[in-house]
């Protein structure tokens, strides 16, 4: 099934066919490599003059001009009997008077692999054949054929462009894209390369580098679990010599009913945690002095229970610290942007995957305090724009300092709606 064709290329058919009409029984469509001259003649040849007789050569550098003579005269005649020594409009004259006259339209594709005996051929005919023919060739040659009228086949326009990919291509990216937008502007039109686009050519995923953790960290669980398991092997030996641990829960003789009886203090002083309330106790104690010493080693639980939530309490200074370590470490301007009027716009300057490429990019053109840059986490990129937000009819004025600063800039126009979007986006999974 043939694609649609696009609607410069229907039109262009159309004025082929109108010139026909028009008494020039001889066109020469003229077209650069790609530019799809093929893909018209067939279309012309399909959907113009479903009454005539049809020839559609496509011509090589090893045709002969017997072989073009015998593949256009069978197209154009029922079983013809073609006498090779005869030249081309000998053998067409001779042919007409015995089957009659017909419409013919003749197509020759890379008509500039035709040899000039064989053209001159092509001008007799389509200057003194009776009845009706009409000869349509194509080369990328102008001026192939002298006596034919060119029409040249020019590339297609940016919107033409996408829509061809259209046919081809179910998901493409927005126009707005980058990467994509680079590629139409190279491709300028030419139809044989927009068909060389692939999904694959956005911007290169960032692979993440080979890790030794994957196997480190299962290594240094078990480690962590032998050392425990050792620690609670040997240590009832050392409590049984009299080497009692700082912690004094551990101290079994302590009894739930010794705790429910000592009052509990409304404060602790510090001198409290001095390790001389952590001395062991003697078991061959008189019974008088058992009750004072489970009421100190009480106390000493309470120190316990109640110091690890002064100790892990973490100072008003380190909590406001800590924040503004991370926002200087961090390289973008995001909260300039996040404090921008939505429908303002910036100028967008360069795409870049690492930072430090941003920094040089900065140095070499000396942007520092005109530029802003922010990092679109869905994509792994670092974004460079001017440091001037304005309304969308002010963005020319800011294209000369642009450009004075930055030899062969081609900066692009984007919405701070858009760049507040990009910097809330979701890192893709894997850029992780």
């Amino acid at each position: 099934m043939q694609s649609p064709i696009l609607p410069s290329r229907a039109a262009l058919a159309k004025r082929i066919a109108l010139q026909f009409s028009y008494g020039q029984n001889l066109i020469h469509l003229v077209g650069g490599s790609g530019l799809g001259k093929s893909y018209l003649l067939e279309h012309f040849v399909t959907d113009h003059y479903e009454s005539f007789y049809k020839a559609y050569i496509q011509v090589t550098a090893h045709s002969s001009d017997d072989q073009l003579q015998t593949q256009v005269l069978e197209h154009s005649f029922a079983s013809p009997l073609i006498d090779l020594a005869l030249p081309l409009r000998e053998n067409f004259l001779r042919l007409l008077e015995e089957q009659g006259e017909r419409p013919l339209l003749w197509v020759f594709d890379n008509a500039k692999q035709l040899s000039e005996e064989f053209i001159a051929e092509l001008h007799y005919l389509a200057r003194s054949a009776p009845g009706t023919l009409y000869i349509l060739c194509a080369s990328s040659q102008a001026g192939l054929l002298s006596e034919a009228i060119d029409i040249h086949l020019e590339p297609l326009s940016g919107h033409e462009s996408e829509r061809l990919l259209g046919y081809f291509y179910g998901q493409l990216p927005r126009p707005e894209d980058p990467v994509f937008a680079e590629f139409l502007r190279q491709c300028s039109g030419n139809p044989a390369l927009l068909l060389q686009w692939q999904n694959e050519q956005q911007m290169p995923t960032q692979t993440p580098k080979t890790s030794l953790w994957w196997w480190l960290a299962p290594a240094i669980g078990v480690v962590l679990i032998l050392a425990l398991g050792l620690g609670y092997r040997y240590w009832p030996s050392a409590a049984s010599e009299g080497e009692q641990p700082a912690e004094v829960l551990a101290d079994s003789r302590v009894s739930t009913a010794v705790l429910a009886s000592t009052p509990l203090p409304h404060t602790v002083s510090a001198d409290l945690a001095e390790p001389e309330l952590e001395a062991p106790v003697e078991v061959d104690e008189p019974p008088s002095d058992k009750h004072s010493t489970e009421s100190t080693n009480a106390a000493a639980v309470l120190l316990a229970l109640e110091s690890p939530e002064a100790l892990n309490t973490p100072k008003s200074e380190d909590l406001d610290a800590e924040p503004q370590a991370t926002e200087t470490e961090l390289p973008f301007d995001h909260q300039w942007y996040l404090a921008q009027d939505e429908q303002l716009w910036v100028w967008q300057l360069t795409i870049m995957s690492q930072p430090q490429q941003i920094e040089a990019y900065i140095r070499q053109h000396q942007l520092i305090d005109e530029v802003h840059h922010y990092y679109r986490a869905d994509k792994g990129w670092h974004i460079v724009t001017w440091a001037q937000a304005v309304p969308k009819e002010q963005l020319d004025q800011q294209l000369r300092a642009i450009r004075a600063k930055i030899d062969g800039a081609q900066p692009y126009g984007k919405q701070i709606a858009k760049i507040k979007a990009e910097i809330n986006s979701p890192q893709a999974p894997e850029l992780r």
